[in-house]
């Protein structure tokens, strides 16, 4: 069985992924994993402390993903379709990326969770222009840039649409070169 912490960090992020982050409270949390809410504030003081804990954890976990894709694929091709595909088992369960749903809620979160999801897709992007310059493009950044507006403009088009597809329309370019 998983501590607290981790499964107040697992429900949050599905629930940011689902509904937003400034969707859910602290009683919210308590009431679904069978705590009192005094134990979700002993593990995260200040819901800011909880989305600072979630995108620190989501960067974490995807540059091991990032690190494991250049190990284990030979090709940047390769490891674009892998992105891809993990990218769009968020679909799955009617979710999108995390942090794509917190920058959406720019305004609503704190400075210190701002600077630490701009290190995550800066982060995003150094690891797609990797790819492509690897793959012999001009603009390595830009492309990079391009491929995460669209990969993450894709994951919000297929919750309104319904059609899991589109992601797959707005990125085949990028992968098939």
């Amino acid at each position: 069985m998983t501590d607290t912490r981790t499964r107040i960090l697992d429900l949050a992020e599905k629930l940011t992924q689902t509904k937003g982050f400034k969707e859910f409270s602290y009683l919210d949390l308590a009431a679904d994993i069978g705590v009192k809410s005094s134990s979700i504030h002993y593990h995260f003081k200040a819901k800011a402390d909880l989305a600072l804990a979630l995108v620190k954890r989501h960067r974490y976990r995807l540059d091991e993903v990032y690190a494991r894709f250049d190990r284990d694929l030979v090709t940047p091709q390769e490891r674009l379709r892998a992105v891809l595909a993990h990218f769009k088992e968020y679909i799955v369960d009617d979710r999108i990326c995390m942090c794509g749903m917190m920058a959406a809620e720019f305004e609503s979160i704190n400075p210190g969770v701002r600077r630490e999801l701009v290190h995550y897709f800066r982060d995003f992007q150094d690891w797609l222009a990797k790819q492509f310059s690897q793959l012999g493009h001009a603009n390595p950044p830009t492309v990079g840039l391009q491929f995460l507006s669209a990969l993450e403009g894709s994951l919000l088009l297929v919750r309104l649409e319904g059609d899991a597809s589109v992601v797959d329309h707005a990125l085949d370019g990028f992968v098939t070169r």
